[in-house]
């Protein structure tokens, strides 16, 4: 019973984010920078832009310009179609973008991995999910912020929406993560990956 317990716990780490903030404007780009971090992979929808919506918020290209300011690589990183990722990333001003990533599949991850050259401890990534976002960051061995979601998607898949309140319910269980309890925006401490 007691290694059932142990498996669970271990999977769980699976879909445990470095940090865990209530959206990409309370990042803290200075601390990342000064964490080694120097490529930062963000997805698009739900996390940057609602998954309804089309145009960058000027919040959202200050956010990308910022990342650009402090010597840092920005990448988005989305499972979604390639123009609507394109369209978005040439109106938010970011150069590199993936688009059908088929997250948490680790293909485009390793084409980026292999573009960028820089080591797994040198990226992050940004997004709204526990089954694509952290656990593809997870399986790479980079880091990850968890961010709450803009809007809820209605043709979101009742089986991801499902396994996204398990995952949230068991890292709660495990005092992990407790949904509306954000870090302050800083790598380390607790949420640090094992």
């Amino acid at each position: 019973m007691a290694d059932k317990k142990k498996g669970n716990f271990l999977l769980l780490n699976y879909f445990k984010p470095s940090i865990y903030l209530e959206s990409y404007e309370k990042i803290n780009l200075a601390s990342l920078k000064n964490s080694g971090i120097k490529l930062v992979m963000c997805d698009m929808d739900n996390t940057l832009i609602g998954w309804n919506e089309r145009i960058p918020s000027p919040d959202v290209i200050n956010f990308v310009k910022n990342v650009y300011s402090q010597n840092m690589e920005f990448v988005l990183f989305s499972n979604n179609i390639r123009s609507r990722v394109e369209n978005f990333a040439k109106k938010a001003g970011i150069t590199n973008y993936f688009w059908d990533c088929k997250k948490p599949l680790l293909g485009k991850m390793k084409i980026v991995k292999k573009l960028f050259k820089y080591k797994e401890e040198e990226m992050i990534l940004i997004g709204d999910q526990f089954v694509t976002d952290v656990l593809v960051a997870n399986r790479a061995h980079i880091k990850s912020i968890l961010v709450s979601p803009l809007s809820r998607n209605k043709q979101e898949s009742k089986t991801v929406q499902f396994l996204e309140k398990h995952i949230s319910k068991r890292l709660s269980q495990e005092n992990i993560l407790h949904e509306g309890f954000y870090n302050e925006g800083e790598i380390g401490g607790n949420y640090e990956i094992l």
